[in-house]
């Protein structure tokens, strides 16, 4: 059975390095640090992110013409870029293939969804996000500080991260269908037995 062991048991009895002390597993309380169902959409947030970077990485090894889905070569091109710069590749590439590729020819469209849906997810990610305790409202807080320093608290309602995740995936499914020209239909219309992709 030890091959079912998880990984965060660490190694076996006798096994060195079985004496690393581990940090004891809390249970956490519900509703904690926000309500769980704003827990749950930011939680999706960032899955359907890591989804749509991949895609990107997709996309950047397809249009250099690699012939592999992902090749290594590509990877080494994205690995340590940032996302902005991967857009930024894939408009380029798009720009400078659209002529060999007529599919391409609304790449601007697309570029321009995934830029929107970074601005948006950047305001939950690099932002604090708290229960105000005076007013039960879950709020955020950010600032910037070019030539002024501005300051924003403001409420956050629980649909606003569901339509951010509905925005999301529908980017990653335009990036889809524009490098593969395959249409698949939002999750939202369809069966509950198809791909969560």
């Amino acid at each position: 059975m030890d091959h079912f062991r998880n990984e965060l048991d660490g190694p076996p009895a006798g096994v060195p390095g079985r004496e690393r002390s581990r940090m004891p597993v809390r249970e956490l309380p519900q509703d904690w640090p926000l309500p769980t169902e704003y827990l749950v959409e930011l939680g999706r947030v960032f899955a359907l992110w890591g989804s749509l970077e991949s895609s990107m990485n997709l996309a950047i090894s397809k249009l250099a013409g690699f012939s592999e889905t992902l090749d290594w070569r590509a990877l080494v091109l994205t690995a340590h870029s940032n996302f902005q710069q991967r857009v930024d590749v894939v408009a380029t590439l798009c720009s400078e293939l659209q002529h060999e590729y007529p599919h391409l020819k609304d790449y601007e469209a697309v570029i321009t969804a995934i830029r929107k849906v970074q601005k948006k997810r950047n305001i939950f990610a690099h932002n604090s996000l708290f229960l105000n305790e005076d007013s039960g409202r879950v709020e955020t807080a950010s600032m910037t500080a070019r030539g002024a320093l501005k300051t924003d608290v403001r409420p956050v309602h629980v649909h606003e991260l569901k339509e951010l995740n509905a925005q999301i995936h529908q980017t990653l499914l335009d990036l889809h269908h524009l490098i593969t020209q395959v249409r698949y239909p939002p999750i939202w219309e369809r069966g509950q037995n198809q791909s969560n992709y």
